[in-house]
């Protein structure tokens, strides 16, 4: 019994602290990844499709319309989203391959990683600003 309440506890904990993230606004760096070229290479057994050696590979992807996505430092993917809950891609594609600081909105739901971008609706996408690896 005692093991019982302990798990639902830490069970608790763990949903208490996710709901933490929910609603508030975070700032922090994401890599604009080609989502076709990242399963790509998922699907070999391979970690690839990001890094500096893909961004002219990730550019020309995004250039012919794939579908673009966030990477973050740990690996995970997000699928960039404007206020209204509709693609940013159009906010993101001119970065493709590089590292951009967004604000947003965490949203996690069924797996899939979403993050609404804060101010997104301005279509010079003013919300970018330069990483600390970009060149220029």
């Amino acid at each position: 019994m005692r093991k019982f309440r302990w798990l639902v506890m830490l069970v608790g904990a763990v949903a208490i602290s996710g709901l933490a993230y929910a609603g508030k606004a975070v700032t922090q760096k994401y890599e604009v990844v080609c989502m076709k070229c990242v399963a790509h290479n998922a699907s070999m057994g391979k970690t690839g499709g990001q890094g500096a050696g893909h961004a002219a590979c990730a550019m020309a992807c995004a250039s012919k319309g794939t579908d673009l996505g966030l990477m973050d430092g740990k690996g995970n993917l997000f699928i960039p989203l404007n206020a209204d809950f509709s693609s940013a891609r159009d906010v993101v594609k001119d970065k493709a391959g590089q590292t951009v600081e967004l604000t947003g909105e965490i949203v996690r739901t069924k797996g899939v990683n979403y993050l609404k971008l804060s101010g997104s609706d301005v279509p010079d996408g003013s919300e970018l600003k330069k990483g600390d690896g970009d060149k220029d």
